[in-house]
């Protein structure tokens, strides 16, 4: 595996993905917004962690990756996206409403 060739990284990793049946994918990204700082996304079949790499092949954000980690193994929310000022927004995912149908109308017979 050796993402980013820290030891702890990737045995956090593996137990994540041993426990929820998930994989992990890291996506380095270089945001336009410099206040973002990463995000974990859950989907159905897999842990998105995107976090922002400002000098690719540099490791300098592995304890970000560690804070992003942390939030799908506490589950403080499995949507959650940071930005600096250790300003934290959660993104609450919300099922569609349930339809309901109205009953038929009764027709009342004369």
């Amino acid at each position: 595996m050796a993402h980013l060739s820290d030891p702890d990284i990737d045995a956090r990793i593996r137990r994540i993905e041993g426990v929820t049946g998930k994989p992990v994918i890291l996506r380095p990204v270089r945001p336009s917004c410099r206040c973002f700082r990463g995000r974990v996304v859950e989907r159905s079949h897999c842990f998105l962690i995107e976090y922002r790499d400002e000098q690719p092949g540099y490791f300098w954000d592995l304890d970000l990756l560690r804070e992003l980690l942390d939030c799908v193994e506490q589950q403080r929310g499995r949507n959650v996206t940071l930005y600096d000022g250790d300003v934290q927004y959660v993104e609450v995912t919300t099922r569609r409403p349930f339809r309901r149908t109205r009953p038929p109308r009764r027709t009342e017979d004369p």
